[in-house]
Order: structure tokens, then C-alpha cells, then sequence
């Protein structure tokens, strides 16, 4: 069997974000985080955000220049003082989704972790502590699509090959021949035992390869860089997110100014002890600074 026809590398599509094919700067959708700023109606912000006349005041706005002449540069230099000033709300509304293949299932399952609730207070509750999270309330800050091994037969599936296997010829021969014994496992299953495919699925590896597409917004995008560009994150994340980073890049350069690990967003790394050691830890600006960090 030809190994190269069954192992798979990593792709990616940036299928949507806002104004796609319509020659309108994307950024400008961010522009309605002016009306928190000065009282807009619903056809001023229309206008405003498709490119048309507005005159406008405002502490933010002010940052731009008037969006009856505005340039790709004003915009630009709008979005960054929103990021600037940590209004990272607007961020929200800017949504996007891509579609990524020749991923393993072990390392799309870290995508979940991702699906977080925005949490609402229950008004009718006077104790502070209850929170609603229901789902008709609560609603997630990243949805994914991901092909079914219950329903799409996997008798023929790829793998993923992680880099370092081919250092060592004889573990990369017996992890093919692995791959090639759950081949002929699940096809058996499939055909000559005409067992349930959601019940043959459990012989797979998780080095078996997986299809999703995720929508998100760009706060959340943001973050998932933080987290997944970090020196410290598994490679194949790691591959993935700095390949859409570069991308995103090109078509928003300014919602993603300073985007990237947390070290290159803010400064300093999260991590503390697990930290890799290319940025400093807040202990150490606090400790440098003479302050005792709070308990």
C-alpha cells in the first residue's frame, strides 16, 4: 500500500468574515462601536459602516477622522484604539468561519474547550452567586461542525503523521503497519461483519483524520491565539493557528494588531511556572518592580 496516499497534512480555508466579496474594507463593521459613544439611529450606523457620510463626536471616535472621508487608515486606527482601550466587546460582533482538514481527532478535541457561555443573572434571584446558563440563555462564543465517524464510514480513512516519527524509521514502519491493521479492522466490521459503524468507530487511533468547520467572533479568535500560537502549545494546534494568524492578518490587519500568543499580545506570559521563558512572567515584572503581587 502506498503510505503517502493515506497519510494527510494540514489545510485550511477561511470560508467567511464580514463584507467578503463586496470590496468593502471588513474592518469598517467595527465602526459601530461609535453609537457608544454618541447617539446614533439605525440608518446612521448603516451609512456609517458601508462608507457613506456621518459626521460624529465621541471620546473613541474622536481617534478617527470624520467617516465622511474616512480612509482605510482611519478605520485601521480606530480598531486599534478600541483594542488599545481593552473595549474588546465590539470585538464580538465581528464573526468569521473556517474549515480546516487533515487535522487528528486528538487534537480537534481541544477545539471545546473553546465553546464558552456568556452567563446571565437570573433578576428574579436576589443571591448574587445564581447564575443562569441555560441554554435558550446562555449562547456559546464558538460553534463547530465536525464530520460524524457515525455516520461517514472511516474503511478508507488518512492519517496523520506527527514530525518526529521520522526520526525513527522503525516506530514510523510499525505505526504505518498500525494504521494499515485498523484499516483492514474497520473494513472488516463494515462488510463482512455488518456491525454498526458508531460501534466499529471505536478501533480508530486519534491519529485518524477529522474535518470541522469552526465559526467564532474575533474576540474569541484572539484569545484562541493566545492560547494555541504559545511556544508551548502541541504542534499540530500550534501549525494550525499560526497558519490562520497569518491569514486573518491579511484580510483584518488591524482586529488582529498585536494578535498572536499571549507573550506577543500582552507583554508578559500568563503561565507562570509553565512558562517557556521567552517573556517574563508577571512575578517577575511585580518582583522587579518591588511590588508584592496580591495573594
Amino acid at each position: 500500500m502506498d503510505d503517502s496516499k493515506q497519510e494527510v497534512g494540514l489545510r485550511f480555508r477561511i470560508i467567511y468574515y464580514p463584507f467578503m466579496g463586496t470590496g468593502v474594507d471588513p474592518e469598517r463593521l467595527l465602526l459601530m462601536a461609535r453609537l457608544c459613544y454618541k447617539p446614533l439611529g439605525v440608518d446612521a450606523i448603516y451609512d456609517m459602516v458601508w462608507g457613506r457620510p456621518d459626521p460624529g463626536t465621541g471620546p473613541i471616535a474622536a481617534a478617527a477622522t470624520p467617516v465622511a472621508t474616512a480612509t482605510d487608515d482611519s478605520v485601521g486606527k480606530f480598531v486599534r484604539t478600541l483594542i488599545s482601550s481593552g473595549h474588546l466587546g465590539a470585538l464580538e460582533h465581528w464573526y468569521t468561519s473556517f474549515a480546516v482538514e487533515g487535522y487528528s481527532r486528538i487534537s480537534s478535541q481541544q477545539n471545546d474547550r473553546h465553546r464558552l457561555m456568556k452567563m446571565f443573572k437570573d433578576p428574579g434571584v436576589p443571591d448574587d452567586s445564581q447564575w443562569v446558563n441555560d441554554p435558550e440563555q446562555g449562547s456559546a462564543d464558538l460553534s463547530q461542525l465536525q464530520q460524524s465517524q457515525r455516520y461517514v464510514r472511516e474503511q478508507d480513512f488518512h492519517y496523520v503523521v506527527p514530525p518526529s516519527f521520522h526520526t525513527d524509521p522503525e516506530f514510523l514502519e510499525r505505526f504505518r503497519r498500525l494504521q494499515d491493521d485498523i484499516r483492514e479492522l474497520q473494513r472488516y466490521g463494515l462488510t463482512q461483519a455488518g456491525l454498526p459503524a458508531e460501534d466499529v468507530r471505536f478501533g480508530l487511533s486519534n491519529a485518524t483524520e477529522t474535518r470541522f468547520v469552526i465559526t467564532t467572533n474575533a474576540r474569541q479568535l484572539r484569545h484562541m491565539f493566545n492560547l494555541r500560537c504559545c511556544r508551548r502549545a502541541q504542534w499540530e494546534i500550534r501549525e494550525l493557528f499560526t497558519g490562520l494568524l497569518a491569514e486573518y492578518k491579511k484580510i483584518a490587519p488591524n482586529i488582529f494588531w498585536r494578535a498572536g500568543a499571549s507573550c506577543e499580545d500582552l507583554g508578559y506570559c500568563p503561565e507562570g511556572t509553565a512558562s517557556c521563558g521567552h517573556a517574563p512572567t508577571l512575578d517577575t515584572l511585580f518582583g522587579k518592580a518591588g511590588i508584592k503581587r496580591p495573594e
